[in-house]
C-alpha cells in the first residue's frame, strides 16, 4: 500500500461491518477477503468515504439480516448507499472499487459452493440497481485479500500476501 499519513489511524472493517469516514487521517481496511468482497466508495466532491465487508450474496431467509445488514450484498450496498448520502455523498458521484470474490475453500468446495463467484455477481448487480459500475475491481482467483480505502485522497489499495499494493 502507498504510505499513509505516519499518523494515520486505521480503521478495521470486519465481516458484516462498515465504516464511513470524511477524516482525512484515517485509512479504512478490509483485511482477509476470501470469498468475502470489500467495496470501497468515495465520493470526491463531498470527501465522503466508505467500505463494506460483504461475506454472503444475499439475506433471503437468514435470520441475522437485522442484526448485520452489511454482511450481505444485497442489504449490506443498500446501507453502504443510506450512510454515504446520509454524510453528505451524491450516489451518482461515488468511485466505487471492489475486491474479493476468491475460491479459497479448495477446488471441490471451491465448484461445490461458489460462494466467492456468487458474491461477485451480486455485488456487480446491486451496484446497477443503484446505477453504479465499479471503476476498478479485483475478483476471483484463489488468493485472499486486503482492501485499503484511503479518505484523504480517495484512493483505494488491493494486495495479497504474496504481492504488492496495486491501486484500484
Amino acid at each position: 500500500m502507498t504510505a499513509p499519513p505516519p499518523d494515520a489511524r486505521r480503521v478495521s472493517v470486519g465481516i458484516g461491518q462498515l465504516a464511513i469516514s470524511k477524516d482525512p487521517g484515517e485509512v479504512l481496511v478490509a483485511y482477509g477477503l476470501g470469498s468475502c468482497i470489500g467495496i470501497s466508495c468515495y465520493d470526491p466532491q463531498a470527501r465522503v468515504a466508505g467500505l463494506v465487508h460483504i461475506l454472503l450474496p444475499n439475506s433471503e431467509g437468514k435470520r441475522s439480516e437485522d442484526r448485520e445488514p452489511a454482511r450481505f450484498a444485497d442489504t449490506g450496498i443498500d446501507l453502504l448507499m443510506s450512510r454515504m448520502t446520509a454524510s453528505g455523498a451524491v450516489v451518482r458521484r461515488l468511485v466505487v472499487k471492489v475486491a474479493g470474490g476468491a475460491a479459497v475453500l479448495g477446488p471441490a468446495n471451491a465448484e461445490k459452493f461458489k460462494i466467492g463467484e456468487r458474491n461477485a455477481e451480486a455485488i456487480k448487480e446491486r451496484l446497477k440497481r443503484h446505477g453504479l459500475t465499479p471503476a476498478g475491481m479485483d475478483l476471483g482467483g484463489t488468493k485472499g485479500r486486503t482492501l485499503e480505502m484511503h479518505p484523504a485522497t480517495g484512493k483505494t489499495f488491493v494486495r495479497t500476501a504474496a504481492s504488492p499494493a496495486i491501486e484500484l
